[in-house]
């Protein structure tokens, strides 16, 4: 009985990561026009915050389904997160290229700007894809959430944060052997971890989430 119940633990297992590299690789695809990032992640985020609550997804009918109905408000938000990270990224640029106490001035301005960005990503998406609201409205949601969630908050930026790092800090040898997996998983794993917390913040502030 055991070894049956660890064969369908691990059926389950191997089912649901291959949800996630079908996933992934949707991602990827469809972010290939840099501008449809913000629908996309809307479309993951609906998919993955289903799976995330044990519902039956149909991964590519709700994907395509999600990115059409949150287009336009994903396609805002992603522009908004999209301009933001060029700014963080121009004024890190400057920062590291001068010396002196204005060094420091602007790698803490970036800093700041960068945690409020990541935190933007790391909520307004999932919120586009569960809430029906106005962009403006996603936003507001989307700080509230992160200012009465303070742990969630950093553990969700943690997650965000490691596949970065993890590219960054490496040897490029080392990086360019694990890139199959973040092929494969690089998004959706995170994505789906963050989608494990949500769905516990949301259901904190709005029960139907848990009932439903």
């Amino acid at each position: 009985m055991d070894k049956d119940k660890l064969k369908a633990s691990f059926g389950r297992f191997m089912y649901g990561m291959s949800d996630l590299m079908i996933l992934n690789l949707l991602t990827l695809f469809c972010c290939l026009p840099i501008l449809t990032i913000g629908p996309v992640l809307c479309a993951l985020y609906t998919v993955t915050l289903k799976l995330a609550r044990n519902e039956a997804a149909d991964i590519f009918r709700d994907f395509f389904s999600a990115f059409k109905n949150n287009f336009k408000n994903g396609f805002i938000l992603g522009l908004i997160a999209f301009f933001v990270a060029v700014v963080i990224f121009a004024d890190g640029v400057y920062a590291f290229s001068i010396e002196g106490a204005a060094k420091i001035f602007f790698c803490i301005i970036t800093g700041i700007v960068g945690a409020v960005w990541l935190t933007y990503v790391c909520y307004v998406f999932a919120l586009q894809a569960r809430y029906e609201n106005t962009v403006i409205g996603q936003i507001k949601n989307a700080f509230k959430l992160a200012f009465i969630s303070p742990v969630q908050t950093i553990l969700l930026w943690v997650i965000h944060a490691i596949p970065v790092a993890l590219i960054l800090a490496l040897p490029r040898n080392v990086a360019a052997q694990i890139g199959v997996f973040y092929l494969m998983f690089g998004v959706s794993l995170p994505v789906y971890c963050c989608s494990k917390i949500l769905r516990n913040i949301f259901a904190r502030f709005n029960p139907e989430d848990e009932s439903e």
